[in-house]
């Protein structure tokens, strides 16, 4: 692998077996063994300060970006894709056609363990995923949201999120 577009910002922890490419960390994020986090000379994936990611954890951003905000936690064997690679001329392409599309998720995230996030999708801020989820359409801000398809579960209340966050 060719290493390029590579900056990281202060307190950087990356397991040793973890491949980077393309990537701008933040400040004090913390990265578990296993992982893959590649972007593109076009698309670099970007990872706001104070995120983590849990094992084998892949994140493909190298046909369109991939950002996930500040505090952002991302729990063991997701895969966040920006293009399926789906080979060219096939014929599923015609019952399954999704462009490459980019891949934001909202500052104060949490995605379960086990999900798949398609491309084009928008995670909220204060948004949760819940374990062995696929979403494939955008999720809202202070929304927890589950399933296979991922489907809306409930709000999270503004009011209580603040005040907790207040009294840590």
């Amino acid at each position: 692998m060719i290493l390029s577009n590579l900056s990281f910002g202060e307190d950087v922890t990356i397991h040793p077996s973890t491949k980077v490419n393309n990537v701008h960390f933040g400040n004090n994020i913390k990265i578990a063994k296993e992982c893959t986090i590649l972007g593109g000379e076009a698309h670099v994936v970007k990872i706001g300060s104070g995120t983590i990611l849990g094992m084998y954890v892949t994140l493909e951003g190298s046909q369109a970006d991939i950002e996930l905000g500040e505090h952002v936690s991302i729990a063991q064997h997701n895969v966040i894709v920006s293009d399926w690679g789906l080979a060219p001329g096939s014929a599923i392409n015609k019952l399954f056609a999704r462009p490459a599309a980019p891949i934001k998720i909202g500052d104060h995230s949490w995605i379960g363990s086990g999900c798949v996030i398609a491309p084009g999708v928008t995670i909220g801020k204060y948004s949760i995923v819940a374990s062995n989820s696929y979403v494939d359409a955008d999720v809202p801000d202070f929304a927890i949201f589950g399933g296979n398809p991922a489907r809306f579960i409930r709000s999270i209340d503004p009011n209580i999120v603040f005040n907790q966050k207040a009294e840590e």
